[in-house]
């Protein structure tokens, strides 16, 4: 077969390395015999092993039989007996390794006693290391690409969100401040220079508002979490625009996570402190395992390919691992404002806290039960016969139980409406008295193991709640509404004028709302953990009070609409109107709204992060919490229909309209009673 798939001694190395013959320190091939004892070839039997590291004893390191999932643990003098299982399919070897050093292996062929040595690698990082191309959706032809063999993780992973992690453009036009779908001719903002992502060319494009490349901190740290192949000098601190080639097009790819070292949880995100990446810089043993001795981190211990040169790590199955850019705090970007100590003592704003999230929630599910699949047709992660017919041996690995692989598609609410439809539940409560129909309708976290939405704030959900009599839409009096947020064409607040709106056009409606209040809700941290009063919180209550056609709009912009009395009786109440035109624009209506509401320093809402001076309220629903929303109809029939849905969205529809994106709205959950 080819690349990775030869024995070490048809590449040139040595084939007594486990025993120290070489400096690879990773595996000794030894001879392709057939189980020792072949009259009782299911009898297990004990060998003693001795395991050394760097020569001297290696102490407490973990020892097994390649294939199987039993671990023991050497002693002081770094010995410990091992069972051996001759039932395993392949060649039976002995493993073993060290946090500090290459897994080493060697071949079992008589029940005398096995001595192994490990051996450590540099701690130095190595800047002129060039991260590896993953390769696509095929079996490349040279195994410097990780889909040479690990092709059934491959598909999964490149249509996902990390692989896309750079490229994505909402990322880079939140990075430019650009909308990169408009024309000159319909540009909404100022038509200007840009650059061309993934060239650095210089282009002219759409300019529609502040960009993060403007900062002078390395463009906000974005590239530390989305293009940390760019590599150079160090893996952190660039400018997102310096990502070329893979580091552009295949965003957060195979060797940069599995370069991955230390996890440190809580320092800055991604590779700026909380994902330590190490580049290998020790001399290569053959040319033909490239420019440097082969280092990746990995969650087996027994993967001992000289092409791998793995080392094993527990902190790929912990969710601690996803924290690294799952868990953002910043310090407030902008150069002009200063955050608020008071409120933030730790001088950061929680941007993203899904790790935190999930550590609160108490839940046993771990990131990738939820977000990866297990792959239950491969052999292994180097799909042992499923697209490699092969012995199991330290070439092509060892059969793994079904299941145990897990395929890397990182699905989210973007990828799939599966996991979007388990999230959540509705309920609906109703009663009709003295003509007037209440609803409390109930959302509940049902089935996210973290806060609902999570992760990048414009992430929101949209609540809206009708009723009918017998097909007939019951006119709504009062309760719960979306927040502004949810859409408009244009908002108002008291002391401006409500029913004055030069914008706006005939056929549009006008949604006139009351502040009675806060809403005292629980919300993710400090939201929720008693931190902050009801107020602090900073979500006021709103009441609905009307909703209006407007007829005619004047020449100062004053409106004119279907019912002038509802309307004076409203303005006589009213501190919040807003305008809508199309259905997609939610504010005002009936519902409810939840999200992560970040400030600039301006006092605009919904902001992107590093405008954020603040974060004005957190109404997300933590794991298993649920709100209930309440809302009032008149009802001439004693029997309404009260409906429900529960949207999720990408984007706010006004940040979506700025950068010319599609909202990504997607429905989660619909209910009728």
């Amino acid at each position: 077969m080819r690349g990775l798939l030869r024995p070490a001694a048809a590449i040139g190395l040595p084939v007594a390395l486990g025993a120290g013959a070489g400096c690879i320190g990773v595996y000794d091939r030894g001879t392709d015999s057939a189980p020792v004892d072949p009259s009782e070839p299911t009898t297990p039997y004990e060998v003693q092993v001795e395991v050394t590291l760097d020569g001297a004893p290696a102490v407490d390191v973990p020892v097994m039989q390649a294939g199987t999932a039993t671990v023991v643990r050497t002693n002081n003098a770094g010995r410990v007996s091992l069972t051996i299982d001759p039932s395993v399919s392949g060649t039976h070897e002995v493993i073993a390794g060290a946090p500090t050093a290459w897994n080493a292996g060697v071949v079992v062929e008589s029940r005398d006693p096995i001595t192994l040595a490990l051996h450590s690698f540099s701690t130095v990082d190595n800047p002129d290391y060039v991260f590896a191309d993953p390769g696509e959706d095929e079996m490349e032809p040279t195994s410097d690409n990780c889909s040479h063999c690990h092709l059934s993780i491959h598909v999964g992973w490149r249509p996902s969100a990390h692989a896309n992690a750079a490229a994505d453009p909402a990322v880079q036009g939140v990075y430019q401040g650009a909308d990169f779908a408009a024309s000159a001719e319909d540009c909404a903002g100022t038509w200007g220079a840009l650059e061309e992502p993934g060239t650095g060319a210089a282009v002219e494009g759409c300019v529609v508002a502040p960009a993060v490349r403007a900062l002078d901190n390395a463009g906000g740290g974005c590239a530390d979490c989305h293009a940390p192949a760019i590599g150079g000098a160090t893996v952190p601190g660039h400018d997102l625009l310096e990502a070329r080639d893979l580091a552009y097009t295949y965003g957060v790819s195979c060797d940069v996570c599995h370069k991955v070292s230390t996890v440190t949880v809580g320092a800055a995100p991604g590779t700026a402190g909380w994902l330590t990446v190490l580049r290998p810089s020790d001399p290569t043993p053959s040319k033909l395992l490239g420019a440097f001795h082969p280092l990746q981190f990995g969650p087996y211990l027994d993967v001992v390919n000289p092409y791998m040169g793995s080392v094993q790590r527990d902190h790929f199955r912990d969710p601690a691992f996803c924290g690294g850019c799952h868990d953002h705090a910043q310090p407030v970007l902008d150069p002009s404002a200063s955050i608020d100590l008071a409120r933030w003592p730790s001088a950061t704003l929680p941007i993203a806290s899904t790790y935190a999230e999930w550590l609160a929630s108490g839940t046993t599910a771990t990131c990738e039960d939820c977000h990866r699949s297990p792959l239950r047709d491969v052999g292994n992660s180097a799909d042992l016969d499923n697209v490699f017919e092969l012995r199991a041996d330290s070439s092509a690995g060892w059969y793994r139980p079904a299941g145990d692989v897990i395929g890397h598609e990182d699905v989210g609410p973007q990828q799939s409406a599966e996991i979007l439809a388990n999230a959540a539940m509705l309920a609906i409560e109703s009663k009709v008295a003295d003509g007037t129909l209440t609803a409390a309708v109930t959302v509940t976290n049902s089935g996210a193991g973290h806060a609902l939405p999570t992760g990048e704030p414009f992430r929101n959900l949209v609540l809206r709640v009708e009723a009918e009599c017998d097909g007939v839409p019951l006119i709504p009096t009062g309760g719960d509404i979306v927040p502004g947020w949810g859409g408009a064409e244009a908002e108002r607040h008291a002391p401006e004028r409500l029913d004055s709106f030069p914008e706006a056009a005939v056929g549009d409606t006008l949604r006139l709302a009351r502040t009675v209040g806060w809403v005292d809700y629980t919300g993710p941290g400090p939201f929720g953990d008693g931190t902050f009063t009801a107020a602090e919180k900073g979500l006021p209550a709103m009441d609905f009070l009307a909703a209006l056609k407007v007829t005619a709009v004047g020449a100062d912009g004053t409106l004119t609409v279907d019912a002038p009395e509802t309307l004076a009786a409203a303005l006589a109440e009213a501190d919040t109107a807003f305008l809508v035109r199309d259905a997609a624009e939610a504010a005002g209506a009936p519902g409810f709204g939840f999200a992560k509401v970040l400030v600039a320093a301006d006092g605009a809402t919904m902001v992107p992060h590093f405008r954020a001076v603040d974060v004005q309220s957190d109404d997300r629903l933590a794991h298993n919490a649920s709100f209930t929303s309440t809302h009032r109809f008149a009802a001439p029939c004693s029997s309404p229909k009260v409906h429900a849905t529960l949207d999720y969205r990408a984007f706010p529809l006004g940040i979506a309209r700025t950068y010319g994106w599609d909202v990504g709205e997607a429905r989660m959950e619909e209910r009728s009673d």
